[in-house]
């Protein structure tokens, strides 16, 4: 370009020269005539398109000036920023791999769960019988297949006997999800007619306990100690769905129906395809409509009907609200931090309302100073934004260490393209709702109104921005602080909720014995009659007893019960109750209080000459016996097809599940008198758990080198592992409460020193004509007290609001808990007043010559 234009001058010049003139009048008058040189040029950028460009690289390098000329605001502005930009990225990642990533199987939302449903029993979600799933499969319109599973772990017998986790799947079920074998083949109905004992393995267990071995499809491995034939191998990425009472799968086996399990009654979980162009209300008619027939026609489903979920809504059900209370308080949490950042940008602003000034005196126009201002937001908010990610990923590992252990989904959770994509749009949305703000706030006027009326328009300008500052800092406040007050509370209720037995000093693990080997009930109880003797022996044990399900492990049963002699009316629902099978030791293992009768009997299986012998806690005593014994009384339970129990004794209320649910109406059978081959062996004593568990491993290994101990743990974890999730919750909103109230107290601070530095002038006017100082600290005070009033206010009502979403996580604790409201309004009123009160104290102390200078 320089090489142009000194062409042009050139030319005019020689021009000249030749009609007459002498070169240096010449050269001087072409200049003159062809104008400003730099005029031309920036004429010429304008029409090449590059001078937005030139300026926006200008103002990019003026702003990382200033910024390194000013290294406290730009820390704090960068790490608030970061900050909130940080624990969102992190958040969201995990609502993204638990929530909103698809399940991966193909068309996942066409994938649904079959329940039956019982409203009388409260039994919204349940398991189906064989029966009903074969009659679903031939009647039902709206599913292309429908696949049942049941959970069926197996001792892996080998060098090492080790107890894995599978499932008996229906043929058909992974070509129902959509996935198949990587090496091998799926099931098919040769492996269910000719019951060929075939397994498909997990990528995970083929590659621990067989190498990787290609050449496996076809060996015979040993499985409860019968032999199965492995027919293939799942893919890596294949994720199995876990709900209801399925977990980890490590192998799979092909259910089998026959007439042998329908008659178990319900057990079976269900999943389906619909069909193309069903949508799951009109599958869920469609099944209701199938269940109404067979309540009709068959006896035992009287009363049950069936319902319809999505798999990932079931899948993800127990997490879904948690998680979404989160997102929405790390996004108060945003704004708090963006409110921060504004609040600091704008103070800056201020600072350089001089400068701003004279580049409107020389000429800049409005649109320039505005592009400079956004400019100077941007280049700040991608400073944020790199710092900001960086502690997303520090956020996010910290997240997966805390979270709950039956989190689903929870390997989905990590920082791919979606989440940087929603991370990416949250910086840009924020930096250009700053960048308009405080662009607009920021830029002067006029020139002279910058240059002469200064004082004036920033003192307003002060005012009134961090009015508005403080009132949205509490308010935000006041609304997460509610939300971790209520979820802190409900923690504690959880926490000293009476269980009704004594958890510590108490270790449980459970052995299933193989059919093949102990397939007597004669056998059964030799077995744990011997082993209990060996554990006894243990040094220091205090209590051993055998019991088919421990407190707080899934799963119970769960059936009719009625007093025979007060017959339930025709078409009343009878009341349900828990069944639990249990030893003698039982109740003193876990010292839970017998308050009548002796109980079972040290050889409970061994009583002749009467009906079966029953022990119930108080929950259903009171149910059928208010105000009588009843003991020596009769209980008819509908299991079994039916039998009359003779009540023994009357336990204390537990709570067999968690916390949560109250103590259930329950039956404890004898375990002697219905032997099975799987149980939890509970043992109380003293000394270290470890040193317990490896007793119990030792006599195990003495009494059967082939059988694993599994699912071990002290009964005190079980209970903190009852309450993980809403630990969990706490503690993430306990973390935003106090990064709310740090913020709050940082950015209410900030706004009114800046405000007291615009009213510097006023404020010397007052003490000049006799104000007090303490007048002045209480005229700033008041103004302090009276926006943080206002904010706590809003705040109060936005929680009331907000809070009724975590209706379902609280636990003896209302939404609406005016204790929780008015001690977190007066615990931000105090950070306000306490934040207001040190530049009000600065205020009071100026003096009033140099306040009167200062402008």
């Amino acid at each position: 370009m320089d090489a142009e234009m000194r062409y042009h001058v050139e030319s005019e010049t020689n021009a000249r020269i030749a009609g007459g003139m002498n070169p240096a009048e010449a050269r001087r008058t072409a200049l003159r005539d062809f104008g400003g040189i730099e005029r031309h040029k920036e004429d010429a950028r304008d029409q090449r398109g590059f001078r937005s460009l030139e300026e926006l690289a200008y103002d990019a390098r003026h702003t990382l000036r200033s910024l390194r000329r000013n290294p406290g605001y730009t820390i704090a502005a960068v790490l608030t920023f970061a900050l909130g930009i940080g624990l969102t990225t992190a958040i969201y990642s995990v609502v993204h791999g638990v929530l909103l990533r698809p399940l991966p199987y193909a068309s996942p939302d066409r994938l649904a769960v079959v329940w039956e449903r019982n409203a009388s029993r409260a039994a919204e979600t349940n398991v189906a019988s064989v029966s009903n799933f074969e009659a679903w499969r031939a009647r039902s319109r709206s599913f292309s297949a429908l696949a049942g599973i049941v959970p069926a772990p197996r001792i892996l017998n080998a060098e090492n006997p080790a107890r894995v986790m599978g499932a008996e799947v229906s043929p058909g079920y992974f070509r129902l999800l959509g996935v198949l074998p990587a090496v091998g083949r799926d099931f098919d109905e040769r492996d269910v007619s000719s019951n060929a004992n075939a397994v498909i393995l997990s990528d995970g267990l083929w590659r621990s306990r067989f190498a990787g071995d290609r050449s496996i499809v076809g060996r015979t491995i040993s499985l409860d100690e019968r032999p199965h034939t492995i027919v293939g191998v799942m893919p890596p990425d294949f994720d199995p769905p876990r709900f209801g009472w399925l977990s980890d799968q490590e192998l799979w086996l092909p259910f089998v129906a026959n007439e042998n399990n329908r008659s178990w009654g319900r057990f079976l979980l269900v999943v389906g395809r619909l069909r193309d162009g069903v949508s799951l209300d009109a599958a869920r008619r469609d099944m209701e409509a199938v269940a109404g027939r067979l309540s009709r026609e068959v006896k035992d489903d009287e009363g049950w009907s069936a319902t319809v979920v999505g798999l990932a809504e079931q899948i993800t059900g127990d997490v879904r609200r948690p998680l979404l209370v989160l997102l929405i308080a790390v996004g108060l949490l945003l704004v708090m931090a963006a409110t921060n950042v504004g609040s600091l940008m704008l103070g800056f602003l201020r600072r350089r309302q001089q400068e701003l000034a004279v580049r409107r005196a020389i000429g800049a126009g409005t649109s320039r100073i505005f592009r400079q201002l956004v400019t100077h937001s941007v280049v700040l908010g991608a400073l944020g934004a790199v710092v900001g990610l960086a502690a997303a990923i520090a956020g996010t590992r910290f997240l997966v260490s805390m979270m709950p252990p039956d989190v689903p989904r929870a390997s989905s959770i990590h920082l791919d393209g979606a989440v940087l994509l929603f991370t990416s749009s949250v910086v840009l949305l924020s930096t250009i709702a700053l960048a308009v703000v405080v662009a607009l706030r920021g830029a002067p006027d006029s020139a002279s109104a910058s240059l002469v009326g200064r004082a004036q328009s920033s003192r307003a300008t002060a005012r009134t921005g961090s009015g508005t500052l403080v009132i949205a800092e509490i308010a935000l406040g006041v609304v997460l602080t509610v939300l971790a007050g209520l979820m802190v509370r409900s923690f504690v209720n959880l926490r000293s909720v009476n269980l009704g037995f004594d958890g510590s000093s108490v270790v449980a693990g459970r052995i299933s014995l193989p059919s093949l080997n102990y397939g007597s009930d004669a056998r059964q109880r030799a077995f744990f009659d011997a082993f209990g003797e060996r554990l006894r022996a243990i040094p220091g044990v205090h209590a051993v007893s055998f019991a088919t399900t421990r407190p707080f492990a899934c799963c119970a049963p769960a059936t009719n019960v009625m007093n025979p002699a007060e017959p339930v009316p025709a078409g009343v629902e009878p009341p349900t109750a828990d069944v639990r099978y249990v030893d003698s030791s039982f109740f003193a293992a876990l010292r839970i209080p017998l308050v009548r009768g002796p109980g079972f009997s040290a050889r409970e299986a061994t009583t002749n000459g009467g009906p079966p012998r029953v022990v119930i806690n108080q929950a259903l005593a009171r149910t059928f016996w208010p105000d009588a014994n009843p003991i020596g009384r009769q209980l008819y339970i509908a299991m079994f097809n039916g039998l009359t129990a003779q009540v023994v004794g009357v336990a204390g209320d537990v709570h067999l599940s968690d916390p949560r649910t109250p103590a259930r109406a329950t039956v404890y059978l004898s375990a002697d008198a219905f032997p099975s081959t799987i149980r939890d062996v509970i043992v109380r004593g003293d000394g270290r758990p470890d040193a317990l568990v490896n007793g119990i491993r030792g006599a195990l290994r003495a009494m059967d080198a082939t059988l694993p101990l599994y699912m071990v743990t002290t009964m005190d974890d079980a209970i903190d592992r009852s309450l993980s999730q809403d630990r969990f919750t706490t503690l993430i909103l306990g973390v935003f409460a106090t990064v709310s109230l740090l913020l709050a107290a940082v950015g209410i601070y900030g706004a009114f020193a800046a405000e007291v530095t615009a009213r510097q002038k006023e404020i010397g006017v007052r003490l000049a004509l006799g104000a007090r100082g303490t007048r002045v600290l209480l005229l700033v005070l008041r103004r302090g007290l009276a926006l943080a009033a206002i904010g706590a206010a809003l705040g109060v009502g936005a929680g009331l609001l907000l809070s009724r979403s975590m209706a379902a996580l609280m636990f003896g604790v209302p939404t609406s808990d005016p204790l929780s409201f008015a001690s977190v309004a007066a615990l931000l009123l105090t950070v306000a007043i306490l934040a207001t009160l040190v530049p009000a104290w600065r205020a009071a102390r100026t003096s009033p010559l140099t306040a009167i200078r200062s402008d």
